[in-house]
């Protein structure tokens, strides 16, 4: 493999399924009302997006980017076999899980949630060990949050996985984005035993992508009880747009008389309304753009009137103003 300077953080391959005739894309900011056609290689990526740090402090621009290439490799041939509406066997459920939990956690949007976690770390001083899941410790956050609003981050410590950049920014490090990626590798067993969905889209309808395409959201009769969707909870929801025509939805398999089914796979015609539901959840979850086959007039006053993203996480620490602080994952 050659050296890959442009690393992608949604593929090529899976772009390509929203380009038009002339394999061109409408590009849609998040926050503006503009929109401009690129190419897929042109798009959702930047340089040496998977760096990472070694033990020798040698910074490594290709490892992590051939590890996902041969996620990319096996989940395009899981999604071809999806596509085509047969029923996917045990070894493309691992594949396609695999490559749906690494497609979420290497998203720009999942970084700085990543990011933004690591703030609440910091602002808290919790460490790593000092909960044992993702949804005790935003518990845990939540509640310290409560208690001390302002974060002083003149007074970030030596051993921070934060730094402040000399415009006053608050940043992570390389190994630190890079080992929010393990996360993937620990959800995709939960995402291949779920049941799989595939909703194809009524003529004159297309769904849209994003520079995050995997989104989560929770069920109406579960959402009051948790802060939000989570892959291990039974209310979640993942969905995932394929191509322009397709998208993937996994749902929790149900319980009949406390035994759990074996998971099933079925293909189903979308309605207007679910095509409209997904494509809502791309312009919620989107970090900054939106990717569509074509200049879909409605994409640009939905596309302005999004706010800029910053953090949605609910426990990050304020300023004496009021205003949350929030970081950037540089690379």
């Amino acid at each position: 493999m050659s050296n890959v300077k442009r690393q992608h953080y949604v593929p090529q391959f899976l772009l390509r399924g929203f380009a038009d005739d002339d394999e061109k894309l409408s590009v849609f900011t998040r926050g503006e009302g503009l929109s401009f056609r690129a190419s897929p290689k042109d798009v959702a990526c930047q340089r040496y997006y998977n760096a990472a740090k070694l033990e020798s402090g040698e910074i490594d621009t290709q490892t992590i980017e051939r590890e996902l290439s041969q996620i990319e490799d096996s989940g395009s041939s899981a999604i071809r076999a999806l596509l085509s509406g047969a029923k996917p066997t045990a070894e493309q459920r691992e594949a396609f899980a695999l490559f749906l939990t690494s497609q979420d956690f290497r998203s720009p949007r999942r970084r700085q949630e990543y990011a933004d976690m690591l703030l609440g770390i910091e602002h808290h001083k919790f460490g790593r060990d000092t909960v044992k899941s993702v949804e005790s410790f935003v518990l845990a956050v939540t509640q310290a949050s409560e208690r001390s609003d302002e974060l002083d981050v003149t007074k970030l410590s030596d051993k921070s996985e934060l730094r402040v950049e000399a415009d006053g920014t608050i940043s992570m490090s390389i190994e630190a984005t890079i080992w929010s990626l393990s996360a993937a590798k620990h959800f995709a067993p939960v995402v291949s035993e779920m049941n799989w969905h595939l909703f194809r889209a009524p003529r004159g309808k297309s769904f849209i992508t994003s520079d995050s395409p995997v989104q989560l959201y929770e069920s109406p009769e579960t959402l009051e009880k948790f802060n939000g969707p989570a892959y291990w909870r039974q209310g979640s929801y993942i969905s995932f747009p394929l191509t322009s025509d397709a998208c993937f939805l996994a749902s929790h398999r149900s319980r009949s008389n406390g035994v759990t089914l074996p998971p099933h796979f079925s293909v189903r015609e979308a309605k207007s309304s679910d095509v409209h539901f997904f494509n809502q959840l791309q312009l919620a979850g989107c970090l900054n753009q939106i990717y569509a086959t074509s200049d879909y007039s409605w994409l640009h006053k939905k596309c302005a009137d999004l706010p800029k993203r910053k953090s949605n996480l609910s426990f990050m620490p304020v300023n004496a103003d009021g205003s949350r602080i929030s970081v950037v994952a540089k690379r």
